[in-house]
């Protein structure tokens, strides 16, 4: 339901069903950079687990980007407010040089992967995001201003399955207004970010023109209606696209993907290239597909027969292999690797979670996820051990758990070396599970 009408602070009850709606798991990580409409979700939240007498079950988070000098300031702020309502918190800076380009979706990168990462290291399957009716407006008109289809213009949703949490929006059908009238009903204060007025960014550019949008009569409670209904259409397209992959997709446990170009390439051209885009997405481990005209060149180089040559794309080799073409990551567009103790976890090239748990003994010893690559190969012959199961160009991109130089494992081998201390791993594949966002391309 779209809040068009209310105007008065939002209920507990209210919240209760929004939230409620999208099954959240807990305990509930909450995302709070101080600001009206984090601060009302927060309190909301907060109001709901005591309701359940669950309120140790709730935590914030907060991003510092260090890009304002105000901004550990306001982090210790946040802090101070959720200490008063015994509510946990942990600030998460970014650290690091900055980019002079494009610093707010770097920023946006930056604050996501360190909130995913916080959220793995509490245990927390859920984060609930503070975006509101009007974030929700102004989505729909950036991505309709970049010629965004069905995808694109269905907005924000509610609940998105990503790097294995479930990221949470239970604040969507409730205006700014409201929110603000919420943190005045309950006496409490909020930060304002002087970026909200910057008019060097395209957001806040378009959030100028709702105002006189809303004069034309194209209010803003029409235009996350309209996003409402696009996403009515978007899953449709999901169920089609779903069915697609399970008839013409054949995963492998090493994250590549074996698609039948004729099961493709029959269906309508839109099905055909999302299903395409979801598989390069998965197997590349991005968060968001590739450009629309890079990605029809692939589509129509699957139509060639026969198919031959390759291509790469989304950090992705694409290659025809028996009539079927074969999608897998791309070894020298693989990121650098990540490192971990024991008793840590972290999410890996975004197709895989690693975990560590304690073996024998006692260590104190930072061990580093990178791939097998050809050297982790190597040592896996030395002890009489070979990927039969995959290809070569896979098994050097699977995750291997290295001390130093030496591989000490790797997904589906046993390394058994009572001498030395070695801690028990598990590797869980992701890429199959991972929920696609496509709004980019499509």
């Amino acid at each position: 339901m779209v809040d068009s009408v209310h105007s008065g602070p939002v209920t507990g009850q209210e919240f209760a069903a929004a939230l409620q709606a999208l099954a959240p798991e807990m305990p509930m990580a909450v995302a709070v950079s101080g600001g009206a409409d984090s601060m009302a979700l927060l309190r909301l939240a907060h109001a709901w687990a005591n309701a359940r007498r669950a309120s140790e079950d709730i935590i914030a988070f907060t991003f510092d980007h260090g890009l304002r000098e105000a901004s550990s300031r306001e982090a210790r702020q946040v802090a101070e407010w959720c200490a008063a309502l015994g509510v946990r918190h942990r600030t998460l800076i970014w650290e690091g040089a900055k980019p002079r380009q494009g610093i707010q979706a770097a920023a946006r990168e930056a604050r996501y992967a360190a909130l995913g990462a916080a959220c793995l290291e509490m245990g927390a399957p859920s984060l609930l995001l503070g975006h509101q009716l009007e974030d929700q407006a102004e989505t729909f008109l950036l991505r309709l201003g970049r010629g965004s289809g069905v995808y694109g213009l269905s907005a924000m949703t509610g609940q998105r399955e990503w790097n294995g949490i479930r990221l949470l929006r239970p604040l969507l059908s409730f205006s700014r207004q409201r929110l603000q009238a919420t943190l005045i009903d309950l006496n409490q204060p909020w930060l304002e970010d002087p970026s909200n007025a910057d008019q060097r960014f395209a957001r806040v550019r378009v959030r100028a023109l709702l105002g006189q949008m809303e004069e034309a009569g194209i209010s803003v409670a029409r235009l996350a209606g309209t996003a409402k209904q696009m996403a009515r259409a978007r899953a449709v397209f999901e169920k089609l696209c779903a069915d697609v992959m399970r008839s013409a997709v054949r995963w492998d446990r090493a994250g590549a993907a074996s698609l039948n170009p004729d099961g493709i390439l029959s269906q309508p051209e839109e099905i055909g290239l999302r299903v395409l885009a979801q598989v390069l997405t998965a197997a590349g481990g991005r968060d968001y597909p590739p450009r629309m005209q890079s990605l029809l060149q692939v589509y129509d180089w699957l139509g060639h027969k026969p198919v031959t040559g390759g291509k790469t794309l989304a950090g992705c080799q694409i290659l025809p292999r028996r009539g079927r073409i074969l999608v897998v990551r791309e070894y020298a567009a693989i990121g650098a690797g990540i490192q971990l103790a024991p008793g840590g976890e972290a999410v890996w090239d975004n197709r895989f979670r690693v975990l560590l748990r304690e073996g024998e003994g006692a260590s104190d010893q930072v061990f580093t996820v990178r791939p097998i690559g050809d050297e982790g190969l190597r040592q896996l012959r030395e002890k009489g051990m070979t990927y039969l199961m995959f290809s070569y160009l896979e098994s050097r991109c699977l995750p291997g758990l290295w001390r130093g130089e030496e591989l000490i494992a790797a997904p589906e081998t046993f390394f058994p070396d009572p001498s030395r201390y070695r801690p028990r791993v598990r590797f869980e594949a992701m890429f199959q599970r991972q929920s696609i966002d496509l709004a980019e391309s499509f």
